[in-house]
């Protein structure tokens, strides 16, 4: 029940912050929270999970249907590489991955802006937005990842032994 609300708590959070710091893109939940099932469930389903999870970004944000589940599938994969040089012991393996994630993300994104835009049009306008919203992710990443491992160590859901 705890994780329930975890998980509802960043989706309102995310509406929050996105209203809050109007010309300024919001810190991205929908891939912390991703990214917080990444030392639990193996890579390929963490991929399924976030391309879920982009979906449902996408229809809650009116968005490109499928752009958002894209690029956090690929953020997803790229968090996993990085998650298996690493362990979930400190800030900065947690940094690094949250940052690489990002860039992931980014990259696909920017690839889908130039594949839906036809051209290179509003590819550096994409780029910032990019920018500010990995610093803010990262930023984020420092606060909700040690709280949804702690959530997750007192629960019994979603543990290795048992999928």
């Amino acid at each position: 029940m705890r994780l329930v609300v975890f998980y509802l708590i960043l989706l309102v959070a995310q509406g929050f912050l996105s209203s809050l710091l109007a010309p300024i893109p919001a810190p991205d939940l929908f891939l912390l929270a991703v990214l917080t099932l990444l030392w639990r469930i193996q890579p390929w389903q963490l991929v399924l999970v976030a391309y879920g999870v982009g979906l449902l970004q996408d229809v809650v944000g009116s968005g490109v249907l499928g752009a958002h589940a894209f690029a956090l599938a690929a953020a997803a994969l790229a968090g996993s590489m990085v998650r298996a040089q690493l362990s979930n012991t400190g800030v900065l393996e947690r940094v690094l991955v949250v940052f690489v994630a990002s860039l992931g993300k980014w990259a696909v994104m920017l690839g889908v802006v130039v594949w839906l835009s036809g051209g290179a049009l509003g590819l550096g306008r994409a780029a910032m937005v990019g920018l500010v919203e990995s610093v803010l992710t990262v930023a984020a990443g420092v606060l909700v990842l040690p709280w949804s491992a702690a959530l997750l160590e007192r629960s019994r859901v979603l543990q290795k032994e048992l999928l």
